[in-house]
């Protein structure tokens, strides 16, 4: 028997490593395909233009193998990180051929044809590029491909979308009259679009809407404001137990395990409809002890046909983490169309000073009325507000209103400008970074530094224990990471006028157990700093319960026909084109760090990850990275096809060749680059993105 199970976990194994020696080969032939694809576009131009090809090469450096058919040379070489077609007068070894008139006079040279015929043989690997990405993308959507699906999952606040009244759940079906299959098509239609954005759907309910707004623009293009919905389910990623649960949350100190692949039934018997609908419970239920009710499939029975189990998991709740600060109240940024605030006539610029009498920054915290209002449902609501005219000034006036049954603190803050809604009325305002009240016996009373009218201009989350190197809140893996409050982040909507300390606040209660170096302006030009340890804040519970992983929506996109499936790879190219330009875009504005890049090891191990998902994730992963480099090669590098074209342009305009010492001089620069930017990217895959060494 033994024998038996030793000779049945060996067949497994042997099979696993079979698996994975294959899904290796076929990235190696993938990636070589593209290259492949790349320099048959310069071959097959060439020949058609009667241009002497000399080699035809895969890999670049030195030469493996190699066999001479006809006048050209066919060869295989040591690196396998490109290619080249060396022709007749086209040597970027050697640049002095493209200005050399003993060359040209053959009529069969590369130099000695025409502008026009040159261009065309430059551009042809990267059309070649294009257009073998588009058909690898034609082949996977007539397979069949899972798109991110166009449900809206959150709405930033204060955004062109919030403001519209567009809410988490709702489906977008068409933007500006065109039609929308997936989230993707969502953001491309909006970076491209210019002027006003026309969006329509259905909402949860049945009901459809149709609402017009003006995006925003910031550092990564136009936007209004939207992000893709997730599901109830545990993403199968998620391979380790320990990454579900975030450290310091009251997941962490569930009743039982969340496993991978569980799927979100209820929460305190009550079912649950979507993810939107998930965050709202929390929120509601934030003082209460919370019974998750996932369905769980043993991956072990994955062929079985038995019913998946119901598994009752529970996790307690836990208070909000304060310094004892309360900061001044802001105004108001944002109204939402057709909400209670607008209907009672609340406007931006308005600043709430009190409600039902309490006094906000001195009675009561500015931070808790999204909770106040929500506790107040069905209720009248006081209001004391001060506006400011043109011509009296600011005027204290009264509103009363009804607020809705809606939680608080339900709609999570993306941006540090980011205002901070209040469900209930339908209205986002800002909380100063400025202290309004020091509470008596506070940790922050107990540093005495803190007082009345102090701005704080900066926070650090960290860690207790220097040596525990972790991923903060700030999303930056750093310890010690400064979040700002007198400068704006990158890709931030707004102005550093709009910095909201709830965004600061939101931070501090992600990761519990960070101590709080905070950044103080005490006069002129003191900075005082202080570490400080956080209390529980009596009767205030966290909306949160620190469940991590929770799986895209997707929905699957198949064409039923060959014209189907033209249509669909067009939309994946042209928006495949804007995502590369967007991220190249960022990267020279500074928006995108260097270390996201990837070089060829990088490269190498996402295509086998993408290869282990299955041969249509591959082909995918294959078509993105033929338009990458399509678009990599045409840039305005020297050596690069794009480097060639920008000298052919000068011919074409000027009538006459570039002088050969700019070329020269253009070609060593461009190699110098090219090298440089090769060991730069090995770098980042081997020491930071610890790839290839077992990190």
């Amino acid at each position: 028997m033994e024998n038996i199970a030793f000779d049945i976990l060996a067949a497994v194994d042997a099979g696993a490593l079979i698996q994975k020696i294959m899904n290796g080969i076929y990235v190696v032939l993938g990636l070589g395909l593209v290259i492949f694809f790349h320099e048959l576009g310069h071959f097959a131009v060439a020949k058609w233009c009667n241009v002497h090809v000399e080699r035809f090469s895969i890999g670049i450096g030195p030469i493996l193998w190699s066999r001479q058919k006809g006048e050209t040379e066919y060869a295989l070489s040591a690196l396998p990180f490109g290619g080249y077609v060396k022709m007749l007068g086209q040597d970027d070894m050697d640049p002095n051929q493209m200005t050399s008139n003993e060359i040209a006079e053959n009529p069969r040279a590369y130099s000695a044809k025409s502008v026009p015929q040159r261009m065309a043989i430059i551009s042809a690997g990267v059309l070649m590029n294009v257009a073998t990405g588009f058909l690898f993308f034609m082949v996977c959507y007539r397979v069949g491909v899972e798109e991110a699906s166009p449900i809206v999952g959150e709405v930033i606040s204060g955004s062109p979308a919030w403001n519209a009244g567009i809410v988490a759940g709702d489906r977008v079906t068409a933007v500006n009259g065109s039609e929308v299959r997936s989230f993707g098509d969502v953001f491309t239609s909006v970076v491209l679009s210019s002027g006003d954005i026309r969006i329509q759907g259905i909402r949860e309910n049945g009901d459809t809407f149709d609402e017009t707004m003006v995006p925003e623009r910031g550092a990564v293009g136009r936007s209004v404001g939207l992000s893709p919905a997730r599901t109830l389910r545990l993403s199968p990623a998620i391979q380790e137990n320990r990454e579900i649960p975030m450290p310091g949350l009251p997941a962490a100190l569930a009743s039982a395990p969340f496993h991978a692949g569980d799927r979100l039934i209820s929460i305190n018997g009550e079912a649950v409809r979507s993810f939107s609908h998930q965050q709202q419970l929390a929120a509601r239920f934030a003082p209460l002890e919370m019974k998750y009710e996932f369905e769980r499939t043993d991956p072990s029975r994955e062929n079985s046909t038995a019913a998946p189990s119901r598994v009752e998991i529970v996790v307690p709740p836990a208070p909000v983490k304060s310094l004892g600060l309360w900061m001044a109240m802001g105004p108001i940024k944002a109204v939402r169309k057709g909400s209670i605030a607008e209907r009672h006539g609340l406007k931006v610029g308005d600043r709430i000073t009190a409600v039902d009498g309490l006094v906000l920054g001195t009675d009561y915290d500015p931070l808790r009325l999204p909770v106040y209002f929500s506790e107040k449902a069905g209720q009248e609501v006081v209001l004391t507000i001060e506006r400011q005219t043109a011509t009296t000034g600011a005027q204290p006036e009264t509103i009363t209103l009804i607020p809705d049954d809606r939680p608080g603190w339900s709609e999570p803050l993306r941006f540090q400008t980011s205002p901070l809604p209040i469900p209930a009325i339908g209205a986002a305002f800002q909380v100063l970074s400025t202290v309004a009240r020091v509470l008596p016996g506070s940790p922050a009373d107990r540093e005495g530094v803190f007082h009345k009218d102090q701005k704080i201009t900066a926070i650090a989350l960290e860690h207790p224990d220097p040596n525990n190197i972790v991923a903060d809140a700030l999303g930056s893996g750093r310890e010690g990471q400064v979040l700002k409050l007198s400068e704006l982040e990158k890709r931030q909507p707004g102005t550093v006028d709009d910095i909201n300390w709830a965004y600061a606040f939101q931070m501090m209660q992600t990761v519990p157990e960070r101590q709080v170096r905070i950044f103080v302006q005490d006069g002129e030009a003191t900075l005082a700093r202080v570490v400080t340890q956080r209390e529980s804040d009596p009767g205030w519970y966290l909306w949160i319960r620190g469940i991590n992983g929770w799986e895209q929506a997707v929905e699957r996109q198949q064409a039923n026909s060959l014209t189907e499936a033209f249509s669909l790879a067009d939309r994946r190219t042209r928006n495949t084109l804007i995502n590369i330009y967007m991220t190249l875009r960022s990267l020279v504005r500074r928006d995108l760090s260097v270390d996201s890049l990837s070089g060829p090891l990088g490269i190498v191990n996402i295509g086998y990850r993408v290869a282990e998902e299955g041969l249509i994730e591959l082909l995918l992963f294959l078509g993105y990275l033929s338009i990458n480099l399509a678009v990599i090669n045409f840039l305005p590098i020297p050596v690069l096809d794009g480097g060639h074209m920008v000298f052919l342009l000068w011919e074409g305009i000027s009538r006459r060749k570039p002088d050969a010492r700019v070329i020269g001089w253009a070609h060593g620069i461009g190699i110098v680059f090219i090298i440089s930017l090769f060991a730069f990217v090995m770098y980042l895959d081997i020491f930071v993105n610890k790839l290839g060494t077992g990190g």
